[in-house]
C-alpha cells in the first residue's frame, strides 16, 4: 500500500473577456507549473476576439472552455468555475496574469 499522501488536484478558474493575447500569456504561465496535477477552467463572457481559439491552440485536455454570460459579474463567472471545479483546492488567476513556475508548488 501506498503511504505517500495524495497531491491535491488544484482546480484554476479564469475568468475572461476578449483577452486572447493576454489570455494565451496566462495559460502558458499554468502550462509551465512545476506542480502540474491541476485543471484549468476558462470562463468566457462571450469574448469577440479569438479567445476560444487560444484555449483549442493550447492542446492540453486539463483546460477547459466555457462560454457564459456574466451580465457584467465577474463574480458570477468564478462561481461558475468553482460550481465546476473537481480540485480539491480552487485557484483563481486573471487573463491578463501570469503566473511564476513555482506558484502551485508554493
Amino acid at each position: 500500500m501506498d503511504m505517500k499522501s495524495p497531491i491535491p488536484k488544484i482546480s484554476i478558474i479564469i475568468p475572461t473577456y476578449n483577452q486572447a493575447a493576454l489570455l494565451e500569456k496566462a495559460l502558458q504561465s499554468v502550462t509551465a507549473q512545476t506542480f502540474q496535477d491541476w485543471e484549468a477552467i476558462v470562463i468566457d463572457n462571450h469574448s469577440t476576439d479569438r479567445t476560444k481559439d487560444v484555449v483549442d491552440a493550447m492542446q492540453d485536455s486539463r483546460i477547459r472552455y466555457v462560454a457564459f454570460s456574466n451580465q457584467g459579474i465577474i463574480a458570477a463567472s468564478r462561481n461558475l468555475g468553482i460550481r465546476m471545479a473537481v480540485g480539491s483546492v480552487i485557484a483563481f488567476l486573471d487573463s491578463d496574469d501570469l503566473w511564476y513556475p513555482s506558484k502551485l508548488s508554493s
